[in-house]
């Protein structure tokens, strides 16, 4: 994307309002450029005077009708000297304040809308079903809704507004030193544009590469560092630790350069501008001493330094905001795409319960939801494949009641658990819950329907943090941490070994065995006491003897919560109300466990083989 396309869509990215506030603060940035204007003229009448009373000659006529027109004729000519100087000092500090000021308002907006934007993303991926959410990878995810959100706002936005401001101001230069010397105006703007022509020409192309590599880099970063811990046994038995170590310190090093050479190109402009200027005013003053009396060239060339001194940090401040609009194109690029991808497609609104919404319903549980399931003729194909890994699927179950579903690995279990969750949209057929679809069943009773994968997601915290995943601690009463720890048989060990709910469980659960992962993951969905439990082989991991509490466990809810299990061991399953048995997406078999057996060779041998 190219950068005056970066810039209107990093603009687009802003609500009317914020769009109106940082035109406001940009126009007012450019106004303060005639104050510039109004220093470097006094100091420039300051100097024509000086040299005046030094060479005893009189002061030139356009300078003596501006003294004779606003009143200071009067004035000894040292007396108005010290008065311009004074005022062209107030003029120029008062500018630059101004422009601190302005400029700190501008950043600080800009990140405040950058917050917003990342949250306003964030809310639109997450309302997306899962395999739209799972269509880029986490780091790039993560990338985006950070660093590239950044660039888009702060980097682009923060650069284009002051780079506007300085175009005006060296406007506003321009016309002023032309109504002096049209002459010397024409050679300042020549000098000045095709110094800066050079370096946008040479340091454009070095800025958008560095910024697209520097992107690239971090992201691998962050993908082989989750690789090396996330595998960290595989690669320790393998003894591919130094190779990990030697990836990383290989990126790493491409992005240190990158992040060298970067800070290089921003600090060139002011040693190409600071050679420039000296060589400018060399030249202008020999070319006005030999074509002007010495009071009147001596006049110019200060006012080509005074303006010198102004035009070139706006200038450099100018190549500066271009090389990080170039910088922030392939960061921003992939913030906008997303943004672009997201709102053609419309989500599930998201819930913003409040503390005291929160603890109800960790108090009172879910009384009026009548977890009641039915699917009917429920088709699903993933993109990129031919095959259906659910076909025609159809099945109802009573409120309180356990059902199994039971298969050979992609049989399509998990794919009708993820539809019943309303993770996954059906492609035909409906799905429902309580007699609503599923995501108006999760918005209505939240935390009523609850979910066990055989992986745990953990987060790097407490087991109080595990247990109440994302909510609020205010809301979080330990009395319901460690109920739900009772019942997933975690609390005794908690209090004997560990450090209780405050016990650390490292990044993803690694201080934990997989059977207390799993049980923890079992505790967080028992937490809000829902009417709908979904277990995707969520005691896989478990010793015998734990597996058989935890079945315990569930064998008690019956009546009260409605369970759908998903399991190889088909011991787990046994005394399910309804057995469903699946091969290639459908339902081949269904009944009690002994009538599934009854029904389909292939699950009585495997219970055959368990000893069932």
């Amino acid at each position: 994307m190219a950068a005056v396309g970066v810039i209107r869509g990093s603009l687009s990215m802003l609500s009317r309002r914020d769009q109106s506030k940082l035109v406001l603060i940009t126009s007012v940035q450019m106004a303060t450029g005639f104050l510039d204007l109004a220093g470097v003229l006094l100091l420039g009448m300051v100097s024509v005077i000086s040299i005046s009373v030094v060479s005893d000659a009189p002061v030139p006529v356009p300078v003596q009708s501006i003294i004779d027109r606003v009143g200071l004729d009067e004035l000894s000519e040292t007396s108005l000297a010290a008065y311009l100087c004074i005022a062209a000092g107030v003029a120029l500090v008062t500018k630059s304040l101004l422009s601190a000021v302005l400029t700190r308002r501008t950043y600080r907006f800009l990140a405040n809308r950058q917050a917003v934007l990342s949250g306003r993303l964030a809310s639109a991926l997450l309302s997306r079903p899962l395999l739209e959410v799972q269509a880029r990878s986490s780091q790039d995810l993560a990338f985006i809704l950070t660093i590239a959100t950044q660039a888009a706002t702060v980097g682009v936005l923060g650069a284009t507004s002051g780079a506007v401001a300085d175009v005006a101001l060296l406007v506003v230069l321009g016309l002023g030193l032309t109504a002096i010397d049209p002459t010397v105006t024409i050679f300042a703007v020549a000098f000045f544009g095709l110094l800066a022509f050079g370096l946008q020409s040479g340091l454009s192309g070095w800025a958008s590469r560095l910024g697209r590599e520097s992107a690239e880099v971090d992201i691998d970063s962050y993908v082989v560092i989750q690789e090396a811990i996330a595998s960290y046994r595989e690669i320790m038995v393998s003894d591919r630790r130094g190779l990990y170590a030697d990836r990383i310190q290989r990126l790493r090093w491409r992005s240190a350069k990158n992040g060298a050479d970067s800070m290089f190109m921003g600090i060139v402009p002011k040693f190409v501008f600071e050679i420039a200027l000296v060589v400018g005013a060399l030249a202008l003053a020999i070319s006005q001493i030999a074509t002007k009396d010495l009071a009147a060239a001596v006049g110019i060339v200060a006012v080509f330094l005074v303006a010198g001194s102004r035009v070139m940090p706006a200038v450099m401040r100018m190549q500066g905001a271009t090389l990080t609009i170039r910088r922030a194109e392939a960061p921003a690029t992939k913030a906008l795409t997303l943004a672009y991808e997201l709102s053609a497609s419309t989500g599930v609104s998201l819930s913003h319960p409040t503390v005291a919404e929160i603890r109800r319903v960790l108090d009172e549980g879910h009384p009026d939801f009548q977890p009641s399931v039915r699917l009917t003729d429920v088709w699903l194909t993933y993109a990129g494949t031919e095959t259906a890994a659910v076909a025609g699927v159809s099945f109802a179950a009573s409120e309180g009641s356990s059902i199994a579903l039971v298969g050979s690995t992609g049989a399509g279990k998990s794919s009708i658990a993820d539809i019943l969750l309303g993770v996954v949209e059906s492609d035909s057929g409906s799905a429902l819950i309580g007699g609503l679809a599923p995501a108006q069943t999760i918005s209505r009773w939240p935390g009523g329907v609850a979910y066990v994968p055989q992986e745990v997601a953990l987060v790097n915290g407490t087991v109080r943090d595990n247990v109440a995943l994302g909510l609020p601690r205010e809301a979080v009463e330990d009395d319901s941490v460690w109920r739900a720890l009772e019942r997933a048989h975690l609390a005794t060990f908690l209090r004997e070994s560990r450090e209780g709910l405050e016990t650390q469980i490292g990044e993803s659960g690694m201080r934990l065995s997989g059977g207390q992962r799993q049980r923890l993951g079992v505790a967080r969905a028992l937490f809000t006491r829902p009417r709908l439990l979904v277990l995707d082989e969520a005691t896989s991991a478990l010793d015998s003897e734990t597996e058989q509490a935890i079945a315990h466990t569930m064998r008690d809810l019956e009546g009260e919560v409605t369970t759908v299990i998903i399991a190889h061991r088909l011991a787990t399953v046994r005394h399910c109300d309804l057995v469903l048995y699946l091969e290639g997406g459908r339902v081949v078999a269904r009944g009690t466990f002994d009538e599934v057996r009854v029904q389909s060779a292939a699950f009585d041998h495997q219970a055959q083989l368990l000893g069932l």
